[in-house]
């Protein structure tokens, strides 16, 4: 409990939003490293798991998003935690589409990309390289939810 704790209380997220949708962007301290980031990811897992994950209307701004990804999506993020990744940051927006949400990873793709959830398309895009290297995408609903690196 002690662990998902420490992400619900919100201190590694710091809250950019300007007026066109919510934005988070992960900050933590300098000191975390090594064993504390993995138990801030593991903790942010678990938070993605947590069984009243929908009901908690008071979990931070940055989980109430990640917990509007679309099933395969939120499958996504959570084996990319798993696997050492870390989620940078996360916004709504309406692009692609109206009620878009994108999450940002720190690193390329590891296991979403080889084994993407069903729903779930990557895209390489190592052609821009003012824009992000890669994405998952999925569409529900006639929205489009985005992970990107």
């Amino acid at each position: 409990m002690q662990r998902t704790k420490m992400m619900i209380d919100d201190r590694y997220w710091r809250d950019i939003s300007n007026g066109d949708g919510l934005e988070f962007e992960f900050a933590p301290p300098g000191s975390l490293t090594g064993k504390r980031t993995k138990a801030v990811q593991a903790a942010m897992v678990s938070s993605l798991e947590a069984p009243d994950c929908e009901a908690n209307s008071e979990a931070p701004g940055w989980l109430q998003l990640a917990r509007r990804l679309p099933d395969g999506l939120r499958s996504a993020l959570i084996a990319e935690l798993r696997a050492g990744n870390q989620l940078v940051g996360i916004g709504s927006s309406s692009w692609p589409s109206k009620g878009s949400i994108g999450a940002t990873m720190g690193e390329r793709f590891t296991v979403a990309r080889k084994s993407p959830p069903a729903g779930v398309v990557w895209a390489g895009h190592n052609r821009m390289p003012h824009s992000w290297r890669e994405d998952l995408s999925q569409e529900v609903g006639g929205v489009v939810y985005l992970m990107m690196t």
